[in-house]
């Protein structure tokens, strides 16, 4: 049996997660991350008659099949060698005659060319070998040639929409959460058959959807927010997730939890970062009501897993509350760099 090495892309800041989710669906495989020391990238190497399970796990964004990865050396012109190794690599296997392709690529770091600059290279260095087509529109293949620092990689896209746009937004609420931070965000929670989890501000219903869609009816779960048109909008997409049936939704306040729930077992939640509320105080106060009431609503042992922009302030109100900071760490939610917090009662 075969092993295909894949390249997993993710928010920066959950590589363990994606190797958790790989174990449970793969078992004992290799697995580097961050892959060439840059997060949002994890290697694998998935047995070839498995692969496709691979478009059901949770904390991905895109799966890149690795071709090669090569050192681009400071004594050769950078252009010319990625010309030349892409050339040489052998792409029968996923670019047939006639097939249209394109080249992507993501840049990082310091160098004297631009990505643009890669993708004519690379393209060429395709059409000369192959002779096929280039469409950016209309493609049948897309080569991915990456280049971080001074390694290239190169490799064919597996995916051609990320896997973290699940379906289910029929009502996208303007803060949403990436739904693989969400799914990452509850796996830190640590959840267990009969346990409940709720999230006190759940805005458009993502962080209960992705608890129904993992743990189904083995979780008591509930989602709450100020606003009833955001709980219209989570009815509406947990109804297009199919787990309608196994999320209750109110219209409540977070800052009266303990009014709607007792003896909470789990609160994984997405408060607003502040950055659309004015004045600061009202942030402030949200999220000293918010520790509050958490505490008073969840049992002892509890545990809390909470993602924000205001890292510190959020620390400082729920150790003053009575929670313990168990762990903490950066993840990059779209282009901004947030904290997630867990903490226990």
């Amino acid at each position: 049996m075969g092993l295909i090495p894949v390249i997993l892309t993710c928010p920066p800041g959950i590589e363990d997660i994606v190797e958790l989710e790989l174990r449970e669906f793969f078992g004992d495989i290799h697995v580097e991350r961050p892959l060439v020391g840059v997060e949002g990238r994890v290697l694998a190497e998935i047995p070839e008659d498995s692969i496709s399970r691979i478009y059901s796990m949770r904390s991905i964004h895109h799966v890149m099949k690795k071709l090669k990865s090569f050192q681009l050396d400071p004594g050769r012109d950078s252009l010319s060698l990625i010309y030349e190794e892409v050339k040489e690599a052998d792409l029968s296997p996923i670019l047939q005659r006639g097939a249209k392709f394109r080249i992507t690529t993501e840049r990082i770091g310091i160098h004297s060319f631009t990505s643009i600059d890669v993708q004519r290279v690379a393209g060429q260095a395709v059409v000369d070998k192959y002779g096929n087509k280039v469409d950016l529109e209309n493609y049948d293949v897309e080569i991915r040639v990456d280049v971080i620092r001074d390694t290239c990689l190169v490799g064919a896209s597996m995916t051609r929409e990320s896997l973290h746009r699940r379906g289910y937004r029929v009502f996208e609420h303007p803060a949403a959460l990436k739904p693989t931070i969400a799914y990452a965000m509850i796996r830190l929670a640590r959840p267990e058959a009969g346990m409940t989890l709720v999230d006190p501000m759940c805005g458009g219903g993502t962080i209960p959807i992705e608890a129904a869609l993992f743990m189904g009816e083995k979780l008591e779960i509930y989602g709450l927010d100020i606003e009833e048109s955001f709980i219209k909008g989570a009815r509406m997409n947990s109804e297009a997730a199919g787990v309608e049936g196994l999320i209750t939704l109110i219209r409540g306040d977070c800052r009266f939890l303990s009014r709607f729930v007792r003896d909470v077992d789990l609160i994984v939640t997405n408060p607003p970062y502040g950055v659309r509320m004015e004045p600061r105080c009202s942030i402030e106060k949200l999220y000293r009501a918010f520790a509050r009431e958490a505490c008073r609503a969840m049992r002892i042992g509890g545990r809390l897993v909470v993602i924000t922009l205001r890292g510190r302030r959020m620390e400082e109100d729920l150790r003053q509350e009575g929670f313990s900071i168990i762990h903490k760490r950066s993840v990059l939610h779209g282009d901004i760099k947030v904290k997630v917090i867990v903490a226990e009662r």
